[in-house]
């Protein structure tokens, strides 16, 4: 029998050791994920204790014929929206700046002008992790979860419980927005 199997049904057994070590067995997993999606140390531990939660309120309806992980990842992305959501810390993204809450385009990424804050970067890779950290959070998750995740545009549609074609066209936007923030940096080649 799988271990992880094993261990979820004695989770279901009210086993309090087992639901530790199950969970200890994905914590890194459900970190890179986490910060992934928000850049953010103490927000990615947060969204970490509510996963924790509801796993754990969740998994005696656990179907055990199923794989884990896609199961354990729908919660995560679910907790994380939802999170997103009821707990916004950043304004909405406004392609016209008219709105008083909306903040334009240009406002979300750090300006090439501002030479202390590229030098605080450093390296490229610090570079780019502070370009997707200014990203608005849409376009940053469905990053992550193609390039990161490595999900197909399909499973990305269901996940966020969006059309296909917002998927891709949501990737197709964030992509060129890095993309022109990195050729700014001297990142890409034009």
């Amino acid at each position: 029998m799988d271990i992880i199997i094993k261990l979820i049904r004695q989770c279901k057994n009210n086993e309090r050791e087992a639901f530790n070590d199950l969970l200890s067995r994905y914590e890194n997993y459900l970190y890179q994920l986490c910060y992934g999606l928000t850049r953010d140390k103490e927000e990615a531990l947060d969204i970490m204790q509510e996963i924790y939660i509801k796993i754990f309120r969740s998994l005696h309806r656990f179907d055990e014929s199923r794989p884990f992980l896609p199961w354990l990842k729908k919660i995560a992305l679910n907790t994380f929206l939802n999170y997103r959501r009821d707990f916004r810390k950043e304004p909405q993204l406004s392609l016209e700046a008219d709105s008083e809450e909306a903040y334009s385009l240009s406002e979300t990424l750090p300006g090439k002008e501002n030479t202390e804050e590229t030098a605080l970067c450093g390296t490229t890779r610090e570079v780019i992790d502070t370009l997707l950290k200014q990203l608005p959070p849409h376009y940053r998750t469905v990053l992550v979860l193609r390039y990161l995740e490595e999900m197909s545009y399909d499973e990305i549609a269901r996940t966020l419980e969006q059309p296909l074609g917002t998927v891709k066209n949501s990737l197709f936007r964030a992509r060129n927005i890095l993309r022109k923030k990195m050729e700014e940096y001297d990142l890409l080649e034009v």
